[in-house]
């Protein structure tokens, strides 16, 4: 008996730990993680900011939550589908306030998809043009220079022949 190994107290009352593996324990799934990583994905953050908020490398992230990872562009969709279906449930037992927001839900995700149909013109797309530099600007002013410096009229067809 040599008191390291056993777990029976040692000097002072000490029970010393198990050996255990080298290095930090492995990374692990929990639904808490991963509901937190989805509502971040439904937020709209990357990858790199949701592992740094959860306390892991981005590889890490992508290793223990491949399927959170898999459904980061649809994470909005799979969220709202969520709390519509609680919403839902809680309507039919007679919840009027829930009724009131599943219907507001329900609006706001019918002028969502009308929008996307109809194809909104996107602010981005219209591009303004370049800024004139110093000779652009002149040459266009001299387009519409009249009088004695303004460009002449051709003479009339008769007198060409």
């Amino acid at each position: 008996m040599n008191g390291i190994s056993d777990d029976t107290p040692g000097l002072f009352g000490w029970v010393p730990a198990p050996p255990r593996g080298q290095g930090r324990p492995a990374f692990t799934w929990s639904r808490e993680k991963s509901n937190r990583i989805m509502v971040l994905f439904a937020s709209g953050y990357q990858q790199g900011d949701v592992a740094a908020v959860i306390g892991c490398d981005v590889k890490t992230l992508r290793k223990v939550f491949p399927v959170e990872c898999r459904e980061q562009r649809r994470a909005g969709l799979v969220l709202r589908s969520g709390m519509m279906a609680r919403l839902l449930d809680e309507a039919e037992k007679g919840n009027v306030a829930a009724c009131k927001e599943l219907d507001r839900l329900v609006a706001a995700e019918q002028a969502r998809a009308i929008d996307a149909r109809i194809g909104k013109p996107d602010r981005k797309a219209e591009k303004k043009p370049a800024p004139q530099g110093k000779k652009e600007q002149q040459q266009d002013a001299a387009q519409g220079v009249g009088g004695l410096f303004g460009t002449r009229k051709p003479p009339p067809a008769a007198l060409i022949n």
